[in-house]
């Protein structure tokens, strides 16, 4: 391998500090222990007297050809400002240098050098992060920012530096301690960092103590005899104050016989810092000794000759004076935190560094207990034997090995990192998503160049501040050539300028809410356009959700339905956390959308809580049994259930049991009925509601808690943060199998059913109250989950490859690149689903769609009449039951024929339903596979001229059924104007080339259907299905007409008085009111008292009988005709009627017949074959040839009661049956309303098979 050693650190501000010296000797030890690895040292052109030192020491171990200068310009420190423009070119160059070594790894000494002084530290463009490894030292400025971390400039430089550290291939730490720190507070995996330790330079060794060295001391320092020993800096973390605190509580004579050294440079306002605390603590001047700046040779003096060594810090890294001190035989005592108990070696030298008493008594033990000081110094020296530089230098190079097999083939096939768009709150935003977003960025930077796009004033995120360029949302509506686009999606405000974006600028959706209702009603109200939600509600789920909204108010429509559909549509994919979030959107938006997503984990690292100081924090004892709820309190997570089970359970008569509510308080009803229950208890001291906690409170209580109970109901596809939190604190989890939960292995947690009991939940506590072995089980089973599938770079890479296929082949990509490149070229003038004029919306037919296949149903004619015939009352009945059914599996959308392609009639629809109008665009409508047309109007007249648009349809999987009222034109053609019949005829002839199937409307016109096609046979090569349905008689459904004229009630008294007979049906030469006419007025002539009223208005061929009626001697007295009667005054004439007189020659059904019958109206009706089919049982037939036998079944009839006459109940079945019928007839080729086929027979071209309309998807 070429290894590249960077050693800035051992030149820049670092040299003669510990991060100098450890680079250099490790640098050293390493090129002594490379073997045939072909080493290059990189030194810093700044700092020519470093470099010329280190030329020399490597002189014989690096071949001087090797050792290569990066040269940088003069002022790039890190606190310097205006010169971005320098460090920028300070960076390429250095980028340009490694990169001509070609290098198979390059390793930085200190990722950290730059800001006092003249370093560059860079990775490059992301090509080949894989190849760097790097030096970690320690993570304390970011452990503790308060101390560290308060300019605002260092804080921007340093979060800097992290990211670039997070970048690197291989981190080589300096302790166990430091390692579980990047681990933890950077969620950089396990496998990418080795421990490598250190070790004392060989310079520091026993040094015998002689008298002239002593004599020195007492002249420099006043130093005679015994003495404690401090080495290091003077920072907050170094404990010095501590030290002395602790120092000056020791006996005065321990102060007169051991004296405080504290060695190495120590600026003059430290020193006046220590010494005033000194006085403060009212030690003698000559307690406390400063060196200053000492040789190494002088340091080895003082550390063989001192009593006991102590090492205060709160936080180290290693700890190099510790192996220094053991390493020249001093005892050595120090703080058990951090990397420092690893260095030493031996419990018995700890101390709390955060107790000034446990620091005194350890002081006090070692100078005063016989054998102690010399039991510490006999371990050092043994300890002192573990840590050599031959054994780092060994551990970095296997370490530097193994990762190079690792990534060989991987990382030198490496681009440099894409360009990423991120579009997201971020904090200070109070919301999951902006936390949430803030720590993927730092995932997602090792695999893309990130510009952070945010629509707020200010991003405080430090990490995010440093490492990102923020831009404006205007920005990525102008740049170009940005592929790759990931938006976070949720459900309030903070996301309200993302939907148009969206559409602008096709990206990935991270979509961390199924349902955004709710923002988009915020986005509404916001709005000058009245209709705005309800547009959005209709085009995302159709009219029932729109029946939904005016039914049940706004409140429940934004919980029942996600409102959605377009950001799915708009998205080149989604990334969800849950199989559950999927199954939601198939549910809402059909199969086929579940392609367009993809599961990653949810980002989550280990956390090891401090489970004691947690509960001192909170006020709990250790012995306490603490079961805690995270998440604020609401229905929706059952709280009211885990209070009333635990209330139930043994634990409640615990007196060392608490249960805790960590969350925001409900502020409703839910939250009184919760605190009334609390009250009345007995239990109040030990049930506890936190309200809103901070984060550190957050996760005190985590680390407190010894179960988790997290409990949910009506999950929209969200993933639960506070589950995760749980799992990753190793808490024993219990949850129930609702939502995205239910997908938790079985040995994370212990899962109840989704629609659990009390009893269930209690045992459930009780189990784990007394069975501590489970809890550590379960405990341990969820961290090894978490660290297994969700580490946050684990994810990252989950991210990337979703992103990477999202914006790769799919075609809505290709489709944004295209429209990307024509705005670039200028040419994208008309919208984007418009190719121009004349080229029609080629696009939506490319683009996948989203949604539910869509079952069209043709209005053609009824869309723009406003007749109440049979025809038009059979289509609004229908299409209103069609549109109000629950489209789980199709959606259902009126469509109108219109100048050679269907429309939409959206506001038709509403109509129908009675729904304000919304002015919906009618759009053309573009089919896809699985998509049926319903030809339910009778478009006779234009159809015919629309076979390119059949077929057009038919090839792009959409299935083609026409509904058959009757074929009365062609088989009375007598009856019918001229031309009639031909139309009728062209109509039959084109419905039996293209349907996939006839529904007729009665199993007489089916027969008839297939009679005239065996007469006609149509040109198709295939069998064609026939069935048949009955239409509905309830009038509530097909939108009645209302209103009465001023005489309405004389009118109806006068036809209850005397039997009254009804005809209903438009007049026209085949409905039989002529003969009706003749049989009344033979009855009028013999004295039978009866009237007769006609409904119905004036139709073809009648100028004769419409004479005959309105010249009539009997008009007006015994003879009605009501031309413009509304349905409700119908009905009221059904009701006073004495029979109804159903006369026609020929019907496709008969609907008068069974409306009369359902409301107890006696039917006399022709013979007929239709009649004997619809209202066979009920009816009272007369021979049509015969006026004498309609005459004596009106006598009869007229003689007959009207109250001894009872409803039917067979007479035919209400429109929401017919509907359901029609709806399972077109997905069910079984259905027995299916009758046998017809087949063309004689002819050859026919292959005879079994295929059915349901079938020919």
């Amino acid at each position: 391998m070429r290894i590249v050693l960077d050693l800035q650190g051992a030149q820049s501000n670092s040299r003669y500090r510990g991060i100098g010296r450890y680079s250099l000797s490790m640098a050293k030890a390493f090129a002594a222990e490379a073997g045939e690895h072909e080493l290059w040292l990189m030194l810093n052109g700044r700092y020519d007297d470093a470099s010329f030192d280190l030329i020399n020491q490597f002189e014989g171990l690096i071949p001087r050809e090797r050792i290569v200068v990066d040269e940088l310009p003069q002022g790039i420190a890190g606190c310097q400002h205006g010169n971005d423009r320098r460090v920028g070119m300070a960076e390429a160059g250095q980028s340009a240098l490694l990169a001509s070594l070609r290098a198979d790894c390059i390793w930085h000494s200190s990722l950290f050098e730059g800001w006092g002084d003249d370093s560059a530290v860079t990775l490059g463009t992301g090509r080949d992060d894989a190849r760097h490894a790097a030096t970690l030292y320690d993570l304390i400025p970011l452990l503790h920012p308060g101390r560290h971390l308060r300019d605002a400039d260092y804080r921007q430089w340093y979060y800097r530096r992290l990211a670039l550290l997070k970048r690197c291939g291989l981190l080589l730490a300096l302790s166990e301690s430091s390692r579980r720190e990047a681990i933890d507070a950077l969620q950089i995996p396990e496998d990418r960092i080795a421990v490598v330790s250190g070790a004392a330079d060989p310079l520091f060794h026993p040094v015998s103590i002689d008298a002239a060295c002593r004599t020195r001391w007492q002249q420099t320092w006043g130093l005679a005899g015994d003495f404690l020993l401090y080495v290091g800096g003077y920072d907050a973390h170094k404990n010095v104050d501590a030290l002395i605190g602790a120092y000056a509580d020791l006996p005065a004579e321990l102060h007169r016989r051991y004296p405080l050294v504290l060695a190495g440079r120590c600026d003059e306002l430290a020193r006046n810092h220590l010494l005033g605390l000194g006085r403060r603590h009212h030690l003698p001047g000559s307690a406390l000794i400063f060196t200053g700046a000492l040789a190494d040779t002088d340091l080895a003096a003082l550390y063989s000759g001192c009593t006991l060594f102590v090492a205060p810090s709160l936080h180290e890294g290693l700890g190099l004076p510790l192996l220094e001190a053991m390493a020249c035989g001093a005892a050595v005592i120090g703080s058990d935190a951090a990397s420092l108990p690893e260095v030493i070696g031996c419990k018995d030298a700890l101390f709390d560094p955060r107790s000034r008493s446990s620091m005194t008594a350890k002081l006090r033990d070692v100078l005063t207990l016989p054998g102690l000081l010399d039991h510490l110094r006999g371990h050092a020296a043994v300890q002192a034997r573990k840590f050599t530089w031959e054994d780092s230098a060994r551990r970095a190079r296997v370490a530097i090995e193994q990762h190079y097999r690792a990534m060989t083939g991987v990382a030198v096939t490496r681009r440099a990192r894409p360009r990423l768009a991120y579009v997201s709150p971020l904090p200070p935003v109070r919301s999951g998503i902006a936390d949430y977003s803030a720590r993927l960025l730092r995932e997602l930077d090792t695999h893309y160049e990130i510009d952070v796009v945010v629509d707020q004033p200010e991003v405080l995120d430090p990490w995010v501040q440093a490492n990102f360029p923020l831009r404006t949302v205007n920005w990525l509506r102008q740049v170009t050539g940005l592929e790759r686009v990931l938006y976070h999606f949720g459900n309030s405000p903070f996301h309200a300028h993302m939907f148009g974006l969206l559409e602008q600028r096709p990206g990935v959706v991270m979509l961390h809410d199924s349902w955004l209702g709710a923002v988009r009603n915020w986005m509404a109200q916001q709005s000058s356009e009245p209709d705005v939600f309800p547009r959005l509600l209709h085009a995302s789920h159709g009219y029932p959700a729109l029946l939904h909204d005016q039914q049940h108010g706004r409140a429940s429509t934004l919980d029942a339905w996600p409102v959605s559909r377009d950001v799915i549509e708009h998205a080149l994919g989604l990334v969800v956390h849950s199989d559950y979030a999927v199954k939601q959107a198939r549910r809402y938006f059909g199969e086929g959308i579940a392609r367009k997503f993809a599961v990653v984990p949810f980002p989550k690292n280990v956390v090891q809580g401090k489970r004691r100081l947690a509960r001192r924090l909170l006020g709990f004892a250790p012995d306490d049994f603490m079961v805690c709820s995270f998440g604020m309190i609401a229905p929706t997570k059952l709280n009211h259930r885990l209070l009333a089970a635990w209330l139930q359970s043994p634990l409640f008569a615990n007196p060392r049991c608490h249960l805790v509510f960590v969350g925001e308080h409900h502020g409703g009803d839910y939250g009184r009925q919760m605190d009334a229950t609390i009250r009345s208890s007995g239990a109040r001291g030990r049930i506890h509601i936190t309200d809103f906690v901070g984060s550190e409170s957050y996760a005190d209580y985590l680390a407190a808690a010894d179960v988790a109970v997290q409990l949910r109901t009506a999950s929209r596809g969200e993933t639960s943060a506070a589950i995760f939190d749980v799992l990753a604190h190793g808490l024993p989890l219990v949850a129930n199998a609702h939502g995205s939960a239910a997908e938790l292995p079985p040995d994370v947690a212990l899962m109840l059913p989704d629609r659990f009991e009390d009893a269930e939940l209690a045992d459930a506590l009780r189990q784990l109250h007394g069975d501590v072995v489970r809890r550590e089980m379960l405990g341990a089973g969820a961290q090894r989950w978490i660290r297994e599938h969700h580490h946050p770079a684990k994810v990252a890479l989950c991210y990337r490859d979703a992103i990477e296929c999202f914006v790769g082949d799919t075609r809505e990509a290709e489709q944004a690149r295209m429209m990307d490149r024509m705005r670039r070229m200028g040419m994208a003038t008309h919208s984007e689903g418009d190719c121009g004029d004349g080229d029609g919306p080629c696009l939506p037919v490319n683009r996948a769609r989203v949604g539910l296949p869509r079952l069209f149903v043709d209005v053609s004619a009824t869309s723009r009449s406003d007749l109440h015939t049979g025809i038009e009352r059979v289509v609004r009945g229908t299409l209103s039951e069609l549109l109000r059914l629950d489209q789980a599996v199709r959606r259902v959308e009126p469509v109108r024929l219109e100048s050679g392609c269907y429309r939409q009639a959206a506001d038709y629809g509403l109509k129908v339903l009675g729904l304000p109008v919304l002015n919906l665009a009618d759009t053309v409508v573009q089919p896809g596979m699985g998509d049926i047309l319903l030809g339910l109007d009778w478009v006779a007249d234009a159809l015919p001229q629309e076979t390119a648009l059949l077929k057009a349809w038919q090839v792009r999987g959409a299935r083609l059924f026409f509904v058959v009222y009757d074929l009365l034109p062609v088989r009375m053609p007598h009856h019918f104007p001229e031309g009639i019949a031909d139309m009728h005829a062209r109509w039959l002839a084109c419905i039996g080339q293209h349907a996939d199937g006839l529904l007729c409307i009665s199993r007489s016109v089916a027969d008839d259907v297939r009679r005239w096609f065996d007469e006609h046979p149509p040109h198709r090569g295939r069998e064609l299905a026939i069935g048949y349905f009955h239409p509905g008689n309830d009038p509530a459904s097909t939108r009645p007409s209302t209103g009465l004229p001023d005489n309405a009630e004389v009118l109806l008294s006068r036809w209850h008085a005397a039997p009254t007979f009804l005809m209903v049906g438009t007049i026209e030469p085949r409905k039989g009111h002529a003969m009706a006419l003749d049989a009344f007025e033979r009855l009028w002539e013999q004295g039978v008292d009866v009237a007769l009223v006609i409904v119905g208005r004036e139709g073809w061929m009648c100028d004769t009988l419409a004479a005959r009626l309105r010249s009539h001697a009997q008009l007006g007295w015994r003879l009605f005709w009501l031309d413009q009667a509304s349905d409700e005054y119908l009905e009221r004439i059904y009701d006073v009627a004495r029979a109804l007189v159903a006369a026609s020659e020929g019907e496709g059904f008969g609907l008068p017949l069974v409306e009369a019958a359902r409301r107890g109206l006696p039917v006399i009706a022709r013979d007929i074959p239709v009649f004997r089919e619809v209202s066979s049982g009920f009816a009272i037939f007369f021979d049509g040839t015969d006026v004498d036998s309609l005459v004596e079944a009106i006598r009869r009839a007229a003689r007959t009661e009207r109250a001894s006459t009872k409803a039917a109940s067979n007479a035919g079945p209400s429109w929401e049956a017919t509907t359901h019928t029609l709806w399972s007839m077109l997905d069910d080729d079984r259905h027995p309303h299916w009758l046998t086929p017809w087949v063309r027979t004689g002819c050859g071209e026919f292959v005879t098979g079994n295929t059915s309309p349901a079938q020919e998807l």
